[in-house]
C-alpha cells in the first residue's frame, strides 16, 4: 500500500486492486459452497456445527472471523473453507500489483515480492492449515483474475461495446472504473500530498486573479466617477 500512495495513478491502482480482490473472494466463496474438505491439520479438529444461529449471531460471527484475518493463530476456528486458500490469495494479489506497478529497475524489491508470495504459501502448507490443492488453485485464479483485467485495462478493446458486455460479467463495474483510462497506465511517482498542493496552489492563484480584476475594476470606476 505504500507503493500505492506513492504512485502517481494510485486512485487507479485502488480501484483495480478491490475490482480484483473482490471477484477473487467471490469464486472462492463460490467454490467454499461447492466443494467440501476434511480438515487438513489434527490442531482443527475442534470443528462444531454451528446450527439454529440467529442473524446477529451470524453476523458477530462473520465479524469475529474478520478481525482475526481468519488465522488460526488469532484463536479464529472455521470449518470447510479450504477450496481454495485466502491468504494465499491475497498474498499473490500483493505481489502481482507490486511487480506490475513499481519500475524495472527495481529488481529487488519485484524478487523480493515473489520470494514473500511463495514463503507465504510454503509456511500455509507447513503450519497444515490447508491442503496443497488449495494454495495452488488459489495461485492460479488469482494470477489469471489479474491478468485478465489488466489485459482488458491495457487494451482500447474495452471501449467496444461487446467487449463491455464481455465484461460486464465478470467485473460489473469494469466500464465505470476504466472509463477515464485509454491505455496503459505509466509507473510515475509522487509524493500523496503533490496534488492537494498543486490544487491549492491553482485555487490561490485564481483568487489573486479575480482579487485583482476587481481591484482594477474598482479603480477604473473610482475614476470615472
Amino acid at each position: 500500500f505504500c507503493l500505492i500512495l506513492v504512485h502517481k495513478h494510485r486512485f487507479v491502482i485502488f480501484r483495480r486492486y478491490f475490482s480484483i480482490i473482490g471477484t477473487v473472494f467471490l469464486l472462492r466463496a463460490l467454490t467454499m459452497m461447492s466443494t467440501t474438505l476434511s480438515v487438513p491439520g489434527e490442531h482443527l479438529n475442534n470443528c462444531e456445527i454451528r446450527v439454529g444461529d440467529s442473524w446477529d449471531e451470524k453476523l458477530q460471527h462473520v465479524i469475529y472471523i474478520w478481525r482475526g484475518a481468519g488465522m488460526s493463530i488469532s484463536g479464529v476456528r472455521t470449518c470447510g473453507d479450504y477450496m481454495f486458500s485466502g491468504h494465499t490469495a491475497v498474498l499473490t494479489v500483493l505481489n502481482l500489483f507490486v511487480c506490475e506497478y513499481t519500475s524495472a529497475r527495481l529488481k529487488f524489491i519485484q524478487t523480493l515480492s515473489w520470494s514473500l508470495n511463495f514463503f507465504g504459501a510454503f509456511f500455509i502448507l507447513a503450519a497444515h492449515e490447508h491442503y496443497t490443492i488449495d494454495v495452488i488453485v488459489a495461485f492460479y485464479i488469482t494470477s489469471r483474475t489479474f491478468a485478465y483485467y489488466h489485459v482488458l485495462a491495457n487494451s482500447l478493446a474495452h471501449k467496444q461495446r461487446n467487449s463491455q458486455e464481455l465484461t460486464w460479467s465478470w467485473f460489473p463495474l469494469f466500464s465505470y472504473f476504466e472509463e477515464n483510462v485509454d491505455s496503459m497506465i505509466q509507473n510515475e511517482y509522487e509524493w500523496p500530498w503533490t496534488p492537494v498542493i498543486e490544487f491549492v496552489s491553482r485555487r490561490y492563484r485564481i483568487f489573486v486573479r479575480l482579487r485583482d480584476e476587481r481591484r482594477k475594476n474598482f479603480e477604473s470606476c473610482a475614476k470615472t466617477q
